[in-house]
């Protein structure tokens, strides 16, 4: 075993998925805690091509998986050849659905431990520690890898749990998966897909989110959040209740069932904060609510509490920031 941090790194075209860029620059983090390196383990359309790019995303080497579309876990059995061959200290892979299908496939392949979906990871004394939200975020455990049975460990990483590096080093090495039986897993394809609604931003990447929640009323009432986000460069996403209602599509919807986001100012208009929904948005660094009702739990954790009537302060928020950047109305 060595102190290796390996990585799940999805393709599209020759550009590496978001969070394959976290998991890189995790894993280098991680790497010069452990005294290790950085290792990618790439697949997509465009993976052989692209993957030398990690190298400027923190990766020191990646080997590709796969060059084609298909589901992840079908490179189970390469996936865990390769990790078996090289047993690093762990293997971060994205909560996404692929990223879970893989670790449950490499867990009963190699009988690998698996901790997640974790909001932070760090290496103390040799060992792999990690925090995650339980009880619906009410509370964080830590977790850690056993000292007296060493083995590599996966670990399920949401979304932003890592910041992609700004810059960075040169082109990593690359290398080919060697050819291996994929066994029964390997016959898993896509049989039909259904791409995201274009026009729908990415949550998950999204530095300021305006959110609505039933106090938005009406798909109409989405609209005053959608011009702030726009004057803000940011996204809107929804609470349970507003998606549930089909005021938004599924896309949008943050909490417990939907995305979960970090972005660096969160704006909650007329969402209450249950727990569900504070699970999929606590790790924001800046929390704004803008609600009717002065005890609403979103009150006991937001950064800044507005109590009133959405309608009259997004519009004069949204005109206030037009005047202040230059923007005609």
């Amino acid at each position: 075993m060595n102190n290796d941090i390996c990585f799940l790194a999805e393709f599209d075209g020759g550009s590496p998925a978001r969070s394959a860029l976290e998991l890189a620059a995790g894993a280098a983090g991680l790497a010069a805690e452990s005294g290790g390196a950085a290792v990618g383990l790439a697949y997509g359309a465009g993976a052989a091509a692209g993957a030398a790019s990690l190298g400027a995303a923190g990766a020191a080497r990646v080997v590709v998986l796969s060059d084609t579309d298909g589901p992840a876990i079908s490179l189970a059995a390469a996936a865990a050849a390769t990790i078996g061959d090289d047993a690093p200290l762990a293997f971060l892979a994205p909560a996404t659905p692929n990223g879970r299908d893989l670790a449950a496939a490499l867990m009963g392949l190699l009988g690998l431990p698996a901790l997640g979906p974790v909001r932070a990871v760090r290496i103390e004394g040799g060992r792999v520690r990690a925090e995650q939200s339980t009880l619906q975020g009410t509370v964080i455990t830590v977790s850690e890898s056993m000292a007296d049975a060493p083995q590599p460990v996966i670990i399920l990483a949401l979304s932003g749990t890592f910041t992609p590096l700004e810059g960075g080093g040169g082109a990593a090495s690359v290398s080919t998966a060697p050819s291996s039986d994929a066994g029964a897993l390997g016959a898993a394809r896509i049989v039909e897909s259904h791409p995201a609604d274009a026009a729908v931003a990415n949550l998950e990447e999204a530095a300021v989110i305006i959110a609505g929640g039933r106090g938005v009323g009406s798909a109409a009432g989405f609209e005053p959040l959608n011009e702030l986000a726009a004057v803000l460069d940011g996204a809107v996403g929804a609470s349970r209740a507003a998606a549930d209602a089909g005021w938004v599509p599924y896309q949008l919807q943050i909490g417990q069932t939907g995305k979960v986001v970090k972005p660096a100012l969160y704006v909650g208009c007329g969402i209450s904060g249950a727990i569900q929904h504070r699970v999929g948005m606590q790790t924001a660094e800046n929390v704004v609510a803008i609600n009717k009702d002065p005890d609403a739990p979103i009150g006991e954790f937001a950064d800044l509490f507005v109590v009133g009537d959405l309608f009259a302060i997004v519009p004069e928020l949204t005109a206030e920031i037009r005047r202040r950047k230059g923007i005609p109305s």
